[in-house]
């Protein structure tokens, strides 16, 4: 909806990560907080710049043992599946600070190492706005955050399929969406209006075939018109991994607009 991209206007959420299975010995276990910023703000030539960030600082069992510091940027074109760059930092027992920019190659991605001060001049770039891409219209590509923003804006409705060309920086994934179900889902004791939808992330195998990069990624996003993500289910070799939106004026918000 409109009031998901007006220009300049940022939104800011918050999630608590919440971990279920080995090491928690069945129990839920709350292990992190995460922020979602978006868009965080426009330049003057339309770039967006939407930011996601993980820390475990207010949970003292996982500070001790595994501490948790992510942030992730991601910067698009006018034309939401433009992929321009994106940025990955995370800090546990070692810091990695990384800046991938669209380029020519195979993989239409250039990898800077931000902690050997390489790629500084054009990250600054992204963060005033401008674009550090030549203005070539590529193939429409996006990475993980910009898929969710992507899908955010259709016009969901049940059974809707869609299908997006994805990089981790890395390699080409393939990820199919369908919205599986129309939902109600209790969200801090609320009733909120939801599409329940699946994320399948597809990698290419031997001789041409897709495989699966990982298990499926199930997605609750409100019913309203700006789709507001309120959970993500992910289902790792060791548990399950909770992601819950915990603002209570936003959920409330959420719950007048279907009334």
């Amino acid at each position: 909806g409109a009031s998901v991209c007006r220009a300049g206007a940022s939104t800011a959420l918050d999630y608590q990560v919440v971990y279920r299975g080995v090491f928690s010995a069945g129990a839920d276990m709350p292990i992190a907080d995460l922020l979602l910023e978006a868009p965080l703000k426009t330049g003057s030539a339309g770039v967006r710049q939407v930011g996601l960030s993980a820390s475990s600082a207010a949970y003292p069992v996982v500070e001790s043992v595994f501490p948790i510091r992510y942030r992730f940027r991601s910067w698009t074109g006018p034309d939401q599946g433009n992929l321009l760059g994106f940025e990955t930092y995370e800090s546990t027992r070692k810091v990695r600070h990384r800046l991938y920019l669209r380029d020519d190659s195979i993989s239409q991605m250039k990898r800077f190492d931000l902690t050997e001060g390489v790629g500084q001049q054009e990250m600054a770039q992204l963060e005033a706005g401008v674009s550090p891409v030549a203005a070539a219209q590529r193939k429409h590509l996006l990475d993980r955050l910009g898929l969710l923003q992507l899908v955010r804006q259709q016009d969901l409705h049940e059974q809707a399929r869609y299908r997006f060309e994805v990089t981790n920086g890395r390699e080409r994934l393939v990820y199919l969406v369908k919205v599986e179900t129309a939902q109600i889902l209790d969200i801090g004791g609320l009733a909120v209006p939801t599409w329940k939808l699946r994320f399948d992330g597809l990698e290419h195998g031997r001789n041409g075939t897709q495989v699966a990069a990982h298990r499926p990624v199930y997605v609750w996003l409100s019913r309203a018109s700006d789709h507001v993500p309120l959970r993500v289910d992910s289902r790792q070799a060791i548990g399950l991994f909770r992601v819950e939106l915990k603002n209570r004026s936003t959920l409330h918000r959420l719950v007048q607009a279907s009334t």
